[in-house]
């Protein structure tokens, strides 16, 4: 199982003193590679395992839609997509147009070119993409137009339209795309042992798989004699769909020259890394083979970009932080997600500085490549820079007054240390960002010792009007309850003073629709999270 797969899962604030020792230890040793945003699904986690690719495809004539028998086929590996593949298979079309090929393979996604020449030797290709992140078998079943002259006046065809308006997935209307005159029936076999005489039918399948669907047509005339024209087809039926999508990264008026771009998937309450790219020449970033879902996406301008330094990472809904990010709600291809990058604002150079560390929570082991973001007092972002070695980072040449220093990991709830620097203080060499499993806490020096203990889990859980949760106080102070939704966004917020001891909240759910839901609890520097389900 690959670390994406791996963090499918729901997580959940651990103790030591709680009995799931083991669950913590493994998020403690993946936390690390979460951290480092590059994450490529080039290749796979689990070198051992094998995915296959079930190919089918069909060469049709591109004049009138009958099948090209006996036809050269070539089907060949796109190094360029990361498939870490090298091949060139050759395959013959059988009688009624159809090939196939299987193959085997550790990569995790790629793309085959599959193509054929016509008779005048000008070459017919299309391009399938796989990804095996939701499962290690990927069907694919194509349909390739191969220009042949010498084509039929009356030729069976159709065209199978599957059911949109119910997302039924097992539901296909069939349109009669037949040439000729005088056609007067329609003898239709769906594959599974059902059959229509009607001349544009609706089917519905019992169950999924791919199924040969088949037409025949004739026509009758005293006359005349009779003519009779077949088509066979192969469909995919009620099998997961994948779709594509992508858009065009601006800096100002012009595309980023060069760039990458991180996709990640909402699932439940986690904000899964699932794929990595890099601009084309025109700025363009693409992601292939998806399934339906919300999505984020961030990018970066490259080091080597002409718009470095002035240009800022940004997410989707362009925007730095990835709890105001749009999310890509994704149930059909699209290219139009198009994200003009957040320009960094100008400002002078002086004497100060801010340093610190990025370390994991319990064992303070040392992240680096995490992006740390400067602010100004009015948020405004001046820069960003990404922890080093040792887990360490350091603003410098900074004009003395007040700054904000935020972590952005996706996924992870953060909120700014804000800090002042003057003649009097003109370093701050201390800022301690700690990573959890869930948030991320910002503090100075000995401030990271918490104040606030004893969190309780929500309850009930499930939700329905109401949800209840506990804490303890070391010392008396505001508390700040932030409701976020999966998306990051807030959706309700409570705020009142607490003593000394053990405390408890109660929030009213009723008027949160059904789904999960985070808790964020602010208590001066200090934030915690928890997770709870609301059901209507």
């Amino acid at each position: 199982m690959n670390l994406a797969m791996q963090q499918k899962y729901p997580r959940k604030r651990l103790h030591y003193g709680q009995p799931l020792q083991r669950k913590r230890l493994l998020k403690r040793i993946l936390l690390p590679f979460m951290m480092l945003f590059i994450i490529s699904i080039t290749t796979t986690f689990a070198q051992n395992e094998m995915n296959y690719l079930y190919l089918t495809g069909q060469i049709i004539n591109s004049e009138n839609g009958a099948p090209i028998a006996h036809k050269e086929v070539f089907i060949q590996s796109d190094m360029a997509s990361g498939g870490g593949m090298s091949f060139t298979h050759v395959k013959y079309t059988d009688a009624n147009g159809f090939f196939c090929d299987t193959i085997s393979t550790i990569a995790e996604k790629g793309s085959l070119f599959i193509y054929a020449f016509d008779i005048i030797e000008v070459k017919h290709e299309t391009r399938e993409y796989f990804r095996f992140l939701w499962e290690d078998t990927y069907y694919a079943n194509i349909s390739l137009e191969v220009f042949d002259p010498v084509a039929s006046d009356f030729q069976a065809n159709f065209y199978p339209i599957p059911d949109t308006i119910n997302f039924d997935s097992l539901t296909y209307y069939f349109t009669d795309e037949s040439t000729g005159t005088g056609i007067v029936t329609w003898q239709w076999d769906f594959g599974d042992g059902h059959t229509s005489i009607e001349q544009n039918p609706k089917h519905v399948y019992t169950e999924a798989g791919i199924f040969e669907v088949s037409l025949s047509i004739s026509t009758e005339h005293l006359s005349f004699d009779a003519y009779t024209s077949s088509v066979v087809k192969k469909l995919k039926v009620g099998m997961k769909s994948y779709y594509h999508f992508g858009g065009h990264a601006f800096a100002g008026y012009f595309p980023v020259d060069a760039g990458t771009a991180y996709l990640y998937k909402i699932e439940e309450d986690d904000l899964i890394p699932i794929d990595t790219t890099v601009f084309d020449t025109l700025g363009y970033y693409f992601f292939y083979q998806l399934i339906d879902g919300n999505y984020k996406v961030k990018t970066f301008p490259s080091p080597n970009s002409s718009h470095a330094g002035s240009f800022l990472p940004t997410y989707y809904g362009n925007t730095l932080l990835w709890t105001k990010a749009q999310t890509i709600k994704l149930d059909a291809t699209s290219w139009e997600y198009d994200i003009d990058m957040v320009v960094n604002f100008a400002y002078g150079s002086g004497a100060g500085s801010i340093d610190g560390l990025v370390f994991l929570e319990g064992n303070k082991e040392a992240v680096e490549d995490v992006e740390i973001i400067l602010f100004n007092q009015g948020d405004n972002c001046l820069t960003y820079l990404k922890s080093g070695k040792g887990g360490t980072f350091e603003f410098e040449s900074l004009p003395y007054g007040t700054y904000k220093v935020l972590a952005d990991v996706p996924g992870k709830f953060t909120y700014p240390t804000t800090i002042t620097l003057s003649a009097d203080n003109p370093t701050v060499e201390d800022i301690n960002i700690v990573i959890y499993d869930e948030d991320i806490y910002h503090g100075i020096g000995n401030d990271v010792v918490s104040k606030l203990t004893g969190l309780g889990d929500p309850y009930p859980n499930p939700a329905r009007s109401y949800v209840n949760f506990k804490f303890n106080l070391v010392e008396s102070g505001n508390i700040q309850v932030f409701v976020l939704n999966q998306s990051g966004q807030v959706v309700d917020k409570y705020s009142a003073h607490h003593f000394i001891g053990e405390n408890l909240v109660q929030l009213n759910t009723s008027s949160l629709s059904s789904g999960m839901y985070k808790l964020m609890v602010l208590f001066g520097n200090e934030k915690h999270i928890k997770s709870f389900i609301k059901v209507n």
